[in-house]
């Protein structure tokens, strides 16, 4: 038998189909059966595969599903809270609307209804007093009630016991003739037609008219009984006399001090000759049949008012007392004598109807009478209702309360005469709070946003699933499409070979998307978009212009003077907080004149009177207005310096005032905004600009018109004139008014709270070493000197809650103190490197309080260290005030970084603590703390002379520090000694809570007030080494020692460049300090403590400094890397400063050298200078001359330096360099 190839598939075998052998394989056969069980390989393929794509389909809709839920629920809360919002922000501006208009109807009362009686008492001035009737009383009367609101007005003389005989005849004898002519009057207009016969029963058991034997009506009043009975004295007294309107026949006349109610108010009225507002008086509810004498007679008073029967609601009346005066006005004086009371009932909720329109209801009014219980009403639509007595209101709405107040607000109420009549404060205050109520709250907060909610969630769920709807269809026929592309696929791999199926299945692609792109649907789209496009690109130039000429027009502009120079040194903030708190003031008082505020540029405000609406005294009004400012500023700039620092207090303003025509309109553009334009806005900003710091400058226009207004005696002329760019030489004058009565409102020494209080005041202790007397902090002779050491304070006080915060609780039991060890000084603790804690980020300070007997010891302390300062034009509390403002302005620019350091990203861990760029110097706040306190210390005791002539002034100070630093160690000691003292045990308590902060504390002043002798060698050397060793490209120590010893370096520049600030600050602040410089070394050596006159070396010598270490140390600020653009701005203000000072020094020189001569010839003691004392060569001349020639290494001549001489070339330095890079000539 024969052996066949075994095959793949049973019907191949031929010899048992055929039933015979074959000896071969057939190879054909073979293929055609590999074909095939590769084709059914194939098919087995395709089958997971759909699988697989089914199973990621139904993946996908899972995540959409749950995309769109969580879209669903993100939008319906999104709604639901932006409706809410809505609706809570149209609540909110309703509610402001109404209680603006309820505030406003209340100021009315006192500002204009009042008025109205005030102007009836003013015309009963006339006659002999109180044997007065007032002619046509009813008919002007009744005027005055319906314009006040007040619903009764009788007049109450004032009788004299002396007067009371013949007052009483004259009442028997002359009432029955105004009774008569009241009665006819109201009569004819059935005034009383309503309710007088219902109240009368109820009055009847109140007694008949009360006369006497002889005929006469005496002053009566009832007793306990209700009878009427004669009053007996002692006077004055204040009879009923005319009354509108007549009630009764006149019952009341001749009823003594008020009717019905014993108010003191007509008394106090008539002592403090003032208006006065008497307590709420009350009554049960009812009508004026009501068995209640006082509700019956209430209820007649608004039956009355209101010509229909009225019910009284129970709601309070006041009463309203008017002086009547003797004469229209006093003769040089406000003061009047009062001959009578003229009473006036109110009804408080009578001047509240028709405040508001019908649709808002639910408004809450509390009034509050310091002589009565408060009283709540409820404003809905255009009726006031009372609710009851007490507070009422919802205590939910407490944080919505609008207040006013009349007694506090109104002064004096208007009565046409001179001075009017003022309003009484020692009487009854009257004030009114406005809440909103639920009602008021559900009229504006309805289920609309839970409406809006569920319909936006009902058609989101509506598309879901109608999405899910689709989804299936989709997937029906996708299941369709996958059948049939598996079947197409194992036909074409069935009749293909792989590589021939996949280059087709890629032909087919391409062509596909070849089609798509030349689809008509394609081209249209396009079309649209091109033509959208175009039409975005037109522009409508239809638009008229809002423009209109105004022929009569006052422009202002006004300018700080000195401000650019005084911002140089501030911090953006404390910039925007100036330039915030005097415009918003100015804006205050231009709202109040009527002064339109066109705009402000940077420090500039420009005002205009004359439009939008015409002012016929807009001249008069405008220059009221720069006035008022002008006195507004001096009152607050003394408050802003003990917040904003030194100097806030000198700025001052230059006005420019001109009258003409003025153009102005809308320009219109990205930003709109209202311009003015013309040659008159020219005018008046040359009138600024060519202006005098503290003066109101106008032009000859504007000038005319105040003295046509009356005003010459506000103008005087400039005596030069001006040249003006463009208008060439003008003529101006100054605005200078009369000082007004209370010289306050001029003198601008009004101290602002420091936040800081202590009840003892006091210096505490000081070294015995020292002579320097302690300031006392609660009564100083400089009001300039208060504010600093306020500001100080307040500056310490920040950083010392910084301080608790980290902390937490924290705490020491025990004062910490620390002494130098015997025979050390101060200059052998310096270090060369401090090393500070580890990194800790800053604590928000908000809610921390420091301890209040540590806040007053802290206010002590800074007060003691500014007593130590001497009055040296330069060395003194406010240069130590100046160095540390900018060593602060150098930290906030340090924490800054910091913290844009520590946010910026996470590519390293160095980054992320926030250390890279700062070394970590704000990580701790006690460093911070010393840091700033170094700069107001290090100057203390400053005698006006360097070092080595101090040490030779004070042998025994020289001796103590070995005629090293001695004025720097000296002003630390005695700032230690003073804070070791007992009387500030509470300070380090808060201070210190452990040896090591006390050590480091103490390190860093040490090295930060020594830090500012440039002039020890060694110490020179110690931190030339360092900057070498920390910032050297081949730094070689580790990354915490070497950020430690940056540290060192950086607070050391710190104290360094912020002794010599101004030299890196606006010209103006350089020169300030500059000439005061110059003017103790001018006095040094007028006093022989100076070897040579400043003047023949102060121009070169400022080159040199500049040259040889201020602009070098600008430089090493800027490679510190630490202070951002603060680097920048010091190193451009150096070399704009030296540049200038190159070109106008020598000028400047000849100038400060004049008025140096011209001071002491005025005063009268220009006397030859004082021979100087023979000072033998010492050790510290040789160190200090060695120490200047580090400073020199680009000078091609040597100097020279002795105690008594010096010589300098022109190359070299012509100003020797002393302690804080101070220059002196007698080292």
């Amino acid at each position: 038998m024969f052996e066949t190839q075994p095959t793949d598939a049973e019907s191949l075998d031929i010899s048992d189909e055929f039933g015979e052998d074959d000896d071969d394989d057939d190879p054909e056969m073979a293929r055609s059966g590999a074909s095939l069980k590769s084709n059914e390989s194939k098919c087995d393929e395709n089958a997971p595969l759909a699988e697989k794509e089914t199973q990621f389909v139904s993946r996908l809709r899972e995540v959409v599903f749950g995309v769109l839920l969580v879209a669903a629920v993100l939008i319906c809360v999104s709604v639901y809270h932006m409706s809410s919002r809505s609706e809570r922000e149209e609540f909110e501006t309703y509610y402001d609307g109404a209680a603006e208009r309820v505030m406003q109807t209340f100021y009315d009362i006192g500002t204009s209804k009042l008025g109205a009686v005030s102007s009836l008492g003013l015309a009963s001035v006339s006659g002999n007093w109180p044997f007065v009737i007032v002619e046509r009383f009813q008919q002007r009367a009744a005027a005055a009630r319906q314009q006040s609101g007040a619903l009764l007005i009788h007049v109450n003389p004032i009788v004299t016991d002396e007067q009371r005989p013949q007052w009483e005849s004259f009442v028997a004898n002359a009432s029955s003739q105004w009774i008569e002519d009241a009665t006819e009057y109201q009569d004819n207009i059935e005034m009383l037609k309503f309710a007088e016969e219902a109240i009368r029963p109820n009055l009847a058991g109140m007694g008949e008219t009360v006369i006497s034997d002889n005929g006469t009506m005496p002053i009566w009043d009832y007793n306990s009984d209700l009878t009427k009975e004669p009053v007996r004295g002692p006077g004055p007294y204040m009879p009923v006399w005319q009354t509108s309107p007549l009630l009764l026949g006149g019952l009341d006349v001749n009823k003594n001090a008020v009717v019905n109610f014993d108010e003191p108010g007509a008394n106090v009225s008539y002592h403090t000759e003032s208006l006065v507002i008497g307590g709420f008086q009350t009554a049960p509810e009812g009508g004026v049949d009501s068995k209640n004498v006082y509700t019956s007679l209430f209820a007649l008073l608004l039956s009355v008012a209101n010509n229909e029967s009225s019910h009284y609601s129970g709601a309070p009346f006041s009463q309203v007392f008017f002086p009547v005066y003797e004469t229209y006005q006093a003769e040089g004086a406000p003061s009047r004598k009062p001959v009578a009371i003229m009473t006036a009932w109110i009804q408080w909720c009578g001047y509240f109807d028709n405040v508001l329109p019908s649709t808002m209801k639910g408004i809450y009014v509390i009034f509050h009478n310091s002589c009565s219980e408060s009283f709540t009403y409820e404003i809905n639509g255009p009726k006031m209702t009372a609710v009851g007595p007490s507070d009422r209101h919802d205590p939910a709405f407490d944080h919505m309360r609008r207040s006013a107040s009349l007694t506090d607000t109104i002064t004096h109420i208007a009565d046409g005469s001179k001075y009017g009549i003022p309003v009484s404060k020692e009487h009854c205050a009257i004030s009114i709070d406005v809440y909103p109520s639920q009602t008021f709250f559900y009229q504006y907060n309805t289920s609309y946003p839970l409406a809006m909610t569920i319909a936006i969630g009902s058609i989101f769920l509506f598309t879901v699933a109608i999405f899910f709807l689709y989804d299936r269809l989709v997937e029906r026929r996708q299941k369709l499409v996958m059948d049939r592309a598996v079947k197409t696929n194992a036909i074409v791999t069935s009749l293909f070979p792989e590589n021939v199926r996949d280059r087709l299945m890629q032909q087919t692609n391409v062509e596909g998307e070849k089609k798509e792109k030349e689809s008509p649907f394609n081209i249209a789209r396009s079309t649209r978009l091109r033509g959208y496009l175009q039409g975005q690109q037109e522009d409508d130039f239809d638009q008229a212009p809002i423009a209109d000429l105004f022929p009569h027009c006052t422009v202002l502009f006004a300018d700080i003077a000195g401000f650019t120079a005084w911002s140089s040194t501030r911090d953006p903030a404390q910039v925007f907080i100036l330039l915030q708190t005097l415009y918003q003031a100015f804006d205050k008082i231009a709202n109040r004149r009527k002064v339109f505020k066109v705009e402000t540029i940077g420090d500039s405000y420009v005002a205009v009177t004359g439009l939008p609406e015409p002012q016929e005294m807009h001249a008069v009004i405008m220059a009221r207005f720069a006035i008022e400012t002008q006195r507004k500023l001096n009152q607050i700039l003394p408050q802003l310096e003990s917040t904003l620092g030194p100097d806030t207090a000198d700025l001052s303003m230059r006005y420019g005032l001109h009258s003409g025509p003025v153009t102005a309109g809308v320009l219109r553009g990205e930003r709109a905004r209202f311009q003015l334009f013309g040659d008159t806005v020219n005018t008046a900003a040359r009138m600024e600009s060519n202006g005098i710091k503290g003066k109101i400058q106008v032009s000859q226009s504007t000038r005319d018109l105040l003295v046509e207004a009356g005003k010459a005696s506000w103008v005087t002329p400039r005596p030069d004139p001006i040249k003006a760019k463009g208008k060439g030489v003008l003529k101006t004058y100054f605005v200078e008014p009369p000082a007004p009565k209370d010289e306050s409102l001029l003198s601008g020494h009004h101290s602002a709270s420091t936040g800081i209080h202590t009840e003892s005041s006091g210096g505490g202790s000081v070294s015995p070493t020292t002579r320097v007397p302690v300031a006392n902090t609660s009564m100083y002779a400089d009001k300039r000197r208060e504010r600093l050491v306020n500001w100080i304070a307040d500056l310490l006080q920040e950083h010392m809650k910084q301080l608790v915060a980290t902390r937490e609780s924290a705490t020491s039991s025990v004062a910490l103190r620390y002494s130098p060890p015997e025979g050390a000084t101060s200059l052998d603790e310096v270090a060369e490197v401090i090393v500070l804690p580890g990194f800790s980020s800053e604590r928000d300070t908000r809610g921390v309080e420091v301890d209040s007997d540590v806040l007053a010891q802290l206010l002590q302390y800074v007060g003691a260290i500014a007593g130590m300062y001497h009055e040296n034009p330069f060395h003194n509390f406010e240069h130590a005030c100046h160095v540390t403002m900018a060593c602060n302005k150098f930290m906030q620019r340090i924490v800054d970084e910091d913290v844009e350091s520590a946010e910026a990203s996470d590519e390293s861990e160095e980054q992320g603590s926030g250390l890279s760029k700062t070394h970590g110097i704000h990580s701790d706040p006690l460093t911070l703390l010393a840091i700033v306190l170094s700069a107001l210390i290090h100057d203390c005791d400053h005698r006006g002379v360097s070092n080595a002539r101090l040490a030779v002034e004070d042998e025994a100070l020289g001796c103590k520090y070995k005629n090293q630093s001695v004025a720097e160690q000296n002003s630390l000691d005695l700032a230690w000694d003073l804070l070791m003292g007992d009387d500030y045990e509470a300070l380090r308590l808060c201070l210190f809570t452990t040896e090591a902060e006390l050590k480091r504390f103490r390190q860093v002043l040490v090295n930060m007030v020594l830090a500012t002798d440039i002039f020890d060698k060694e110490l020179n050397d110690l931190r030339r080494k360092r900057w070498e060793k920390a910032f050297s490209a081949d730094c070689k120590v580790s990354h915490e020692e070497n950020r430690d010893l940056r540290n060192t370096i950086v607070i050391e520049h710190i104290i360094q460049a912020s002794d010599v600030s101004h030299t890196m600050q606006h010209w103006h602040i350089y020169r300030k300090w500059n000439k005061r410089l110059f003017r103790e070394l001018s006095l040094a050596y007028s006093q022989g403590r100076m070897a040579k006159d400043p003047s023949e070396f102060w121009y070169q010598g400022e080159i040199g400094f500049f040259d040889n270490y201020v602009i070098p140390l600008a430089k090493k600020l800027k490679d510190c890397q630490v202070f951002g653009v603060s680097s920048d701005e010091c190193l451009d203000y150096a070399i704009q400063n030296r540049d200038e000072w190159k070109e106008k020094g020598e000028a400047l020189v000849e100038q400060m050298k004049d008025e140096i001569r011209a001071e002491k010839e005025k005063r009268g003691s220009f006397t030859s200078q004082a021979p100087l004392r023979p000072e033998p060569t010492t050790n510290v001349a040789l160190a200090s001359t060695k120490n200047h020639e580090s400073f020199q290494e680009s000078n091609t001549e040597a100097m020279t330096l002795s105690m008594t001489s010096f010589e300098t070339s022109s190359a070299s330095l012509s100003i020797i360099f002393d302690d804080h890079g101070r220059r002196c000539v007698d080292c």
